[in-house]
């Protein structure tokens, strides 16, 4: 039996109909006429939208410079100066001031640590006027503070640091040395073996254009304090903490001008544009520990899984679950590109219109989220790292595995903390917990009740949290950047037509610096560097060296900067 509708029935539905119609065709409209829109002449062009993005400061040339430059020409141009430098840079490479893991604080066994007496005495046999002029200090037995009193108290100090301790090189790795690690060989090109390039350069470096600054009769207003740690490479718990709180105990917090320490990119050229890349700020870190403790027996009778192959299912659960990427203003990544973007054509039109807009539309940001994360060398910077680096399991071939443990390192994204780090691990414990019906332990607290299978424990949780992010738009970043132009325009690419640029960038490593944040919020990270320390320059690995160029050019910055930053006012 057919049924019949009332008239008021259809007229309703078509009414639906075409109503449904009718926003479809004007929703789809719209979305061809932004599409079309955006890329019509009349649409923000990538001029407008990049206008008050990474502004760039003058070129600061002292006034030294300016009335008499003989003497940074002589730093960088005098080939006896040059051949002083190396040997000063060698004769530092062949102390082998290691520090180890293991490694206690020097009150309490200063054996471990006799090497770093030698380097002493050498530093001051290779730079009388420094310890002739300087204050100098030796904070926990073996930091090391210079002070250099101006004559100007109101002024905040200038805070220059290093470290002098370097990694351990591996016994079965010496056959690969291209010269022993320990010697300092100079091929005239490059300097090589272990602290060259990480990070005794940079402390060399400051310590002999201090020592060029007396020489040329230079007298400071404002106050220059050099600060060396001595266990940077593991943590900097007795050297680094030691020396801020000599400082904040004389000077107070917030008391200094700048900070600059080792760290950055090194410098880049792109269409014939050189861009300079210090760190303004770092990710965090921390390491977390995970034992599984299950029943033994003999393996001839072995469960389904045993405490390795459980343990081989939470890493793999780690593993396949990385944290999210993100990219905010915070980040300083997002300057960083937008750098590029703006001063080169490194990037097509539509990336670089993406990259202008990240901050305030949602695609775009996915956009450039998606380009970084395809590059090795971006993705690292917008999320946090987790890596299983340490495993022990297992005593016996037929004896099943009763213990197990691992160590996970995060290096801890900017907008992130330790607790959304340590949250997410819980979750994935948790996870497999619940799978092999196992018990969860955490800060002796029984998150899931252990079982006759046995429990998971996770250990640590202590670290360090994102550094804060300096600021580029005040005195200080505007002679630190306005220097690094300087060198990089008048003597590192003396050809170039184009302005240098200089973008604050994200370090993921960490430095001695967290150990400062209390003392500065200017916080610099800047190797002077055309080499790039890890993939070139070969830090921490096999044949590191530094090319000689590089080494003049970092005394060349340190003498120019000091020399600005004396003839700055505060903020």
């Amino acid at each position: 039996m057919a049924i019949q509708l009332e008239d008021n029935q259809v007229s309703r539905g078509s009414f639906k109909r075409r109503s449904l119609i009718a926003f479809f065709t004007i929703a789809s409209l719209a979305l061809i006429g932004f599409q079309i829109f955006s890329k019509f002449p009349w649409g923000p062009s990538i001029i407008e939208l990049s206008k008050d993005l990474c502004p760039q400061g003058e070129t600061l040339r002292p006034a030294s410079f300016i009335k008499d430059n003989s003497s940074i020409e002589f730093i960088v141009k005098d080939p006896q100066y040059r051949a002083e430098s190396v040997k000063k840079i060698s004769g530092a490479v062949k102390i082998p001031t290691v520090s180890f893991d293991y490694n206690e604080d020097p009150l309490v066994n200063p054996e471990q640590w006799k090497n770093f007496t030698k380097f002493h005495w050498f530093l001051e046999s290779q730079f009388p006027l420094v310890y002739q002029k300087l204050e100098v200090t030796k904070p926990n037995i073996y930091g090391l503070v210079f002070e250099w009193k101006g004559s100007d108290p109101n002024l905040k100090p200038l805070l220059l640091i290093a470290h002098q301790d370097v990694v351990p090189v591996a016994e079965e790795t010496l056959s690969q040395w291209k010269y022993p690690p320990f010697e300092g060989v100079s091929d005239g090109k490059y300097v090589w073996g272990r602290g060259s390039s990480d990070c005794k350069a940079l402390l060399v470096a400051e310590l002999q254009s201090i020592e060029r600054l007396i020489k040329d009769g230079f007298e400071p207003r404002r106050t220059v304090v050099l600060a060396f740690g001595f266990d940077e490479e593991i943590g900097g718990k007795w050297g680094a903490s030691s020396n801020s709180k000599y400082l904040q105990d004389k000077y107070g917090e917030n008391s200094f001008f700048a900070l600059v320490d080792e760290g950055g990119s090194s410098i880049s050229v792109i269409d014939d544009v050189a861009f300079a890349l210090p760190s303004i700020g770092e990710k965090g870190a921390t390491n977390l520990q995970i034992t599984l403790n299950t029943p033994g027996g003999h393996s001839s009778v072995p469960p389904d899984h045993t405490n390795i192959g459980i343990i081989s299912n939470l890493i793999n659960d780690i593993e396949s679950t990385p944290f999210e990427p993100l990219l905010t203003e915070k980040n300083p990544t997002l300057n960083f590109v937008q750098c590029v973007a703006k001063y080169s054509d490194e990037y097509d039109d539509d990336l670089k219109k993406s990259i202008f807009r990240a901050t305030i539309d949602k695609v775009s940001n996915s956009k450039v989220v998606k380009f970084l994360s395809s590059i090795k060398g971006y993705k690292y910077t917008i999320r946090t790292t987790q890596a299983v680096d340490i495993i022990h399991g297992g005593v016996k071939s037929n004896a099943l595995p009763e213990f197990t443990s691992l160590v996970l390192n995060h290096r801890i994204a900017v907008e992130s903390s330790l607790k959304e780090t340590i949250d997410k691990i819980i979750g994935n414990l948790k996870e497999i917990a619940i799978k092999f019906d196992l018990g969860l332990v955490y800060k002796d607290e029984e998150i899931i009740q252990k079982t006759q299978n046995g429990y998971f424990t996770l250990l640590g949780g202590e670290g360090l949290e994102p550094s804060p992010v300096s600021a580029l738009d005040n005195k200080s970043w505007e002679v630190f950047s306005g220097t690094i132009k300087h060198i990089i325009e008048d003597y590192v690419y003396p050809n170039l037509t184009t302005p240098a640029v200089v973008a604050g960038n994200l370090g993921t490593g960490n430095t001695d610096t967290n150990r400062y944040w209390n003392l500065t919020n200017n916080i610099y990270r800047y190797k002077f560097s055309t080499l790039n320390g890890i993939l070139d320059a070969h830090t921490h690995s096999i044949n590191e060296h530094i090319l000689i160029d590089d080494y003049i050019h970092l005394i060349a910055f340190t003498y120019e900067y000091i020399r600005n930053v004396d003839a700055a006012e505060d903020d």
